[in-house]
């Protein structure tokens, strides 16, 4: 049987932000989604590479893979980096990102864009991916898919559906806290959650080398 891999990047970037881990994984077809939000046009995609596909999604890539993009048969299993099945939490002492934070995000986006991006992707650790002041950006999917956090949410139904589940995470990610990351994947049987001590909400991009590892070894084992 044989398997790709389908990368699906987080908000605010592009394909770029799988450059390492791509070349680490260089014996495995691939196939790259673009959500297009720096202006880059989405690859054409081939899907006769493989007959069985692995979704790895880095932030709202892994949950908007999983729930929403469909193109591609029902995945073989799923890699997630720095990922979850909800953002923001859903209640008092939860879990997860205060919605202010998104809102206030969206209240300066459609005014200073690059700014937001900027801000953000530094505070990632990838501020090396943010777009140049000039850059022409899509302004509409940025928004709705920012907006798409305050309520985005596949708890019930990632539990319900037992594909199996790899989960990076980085102790030291302030986008998606360990809280976050434990509440999400710990206890689903489904799933196995790995931690690297280093590497932000820029796992998968740094790391690469370990990241690619433990990759190939959930795909030879559960795939």
């Amino acid at each position: 049987m044989s398997v790709g891999l389908v990368f699906c990047h987080g908000w605010g970037l592009s394909h770029r932000f799988w450059q390492p881990l791509r070349a680490a994984l260089p014996d495995l077809p691939q196939v790259v989604t673009e959500a297009g939000y720096l202006g880059d046009t989405a690859p054409s995609i081939d899907w006769s590479q493989a007959e069985h596909w692995v979704l790895i999604g880095h932030s709202r890539g892994w949950a908007h893979g999983w729930q929403d993009w469909s193109p591609a048969p029902n995945w073989a299993g799923t890699v997630s980096l720095c990922g979850f099945t909800h953002f923001c939490a859903r209640q008092a002492g939860e879990a997860g990102q205060a919605p202010r934070m998104v809102e206030r995000m969206l209240k300066v986006l459609d005014t200073a864009p690059h700014a937001v991006l900027s801000d953000f992707l530094q505070r990632c650790g990838l501020g090396h991916l943010a777009p140049v002041p000039d850059q022409a950006l899509n302004l509409t999917s940025l928004r709705a898919d920012l907006a798409s956090l305050l309520s985005l949410d596949v708890t019930e139904a990632f539990s319900a559906r037992p594909c199996p589940t790899l989960a990076l995470a980085a102790r030291d990610d302030v986008i998606v806290s360990p809280a976050l990351s434990e509440q999400c994947f710990a206890h689903q049987p489904h799933a196995q959650l790995i931690w690297h001590e280093h590497g932000g909400h820029a796992l998968g991009h740094v790391h690469a080398d370990a990241c690619a590892q433990h990759i190939r070894t959930f795909v030879q084992a559960w795939c």
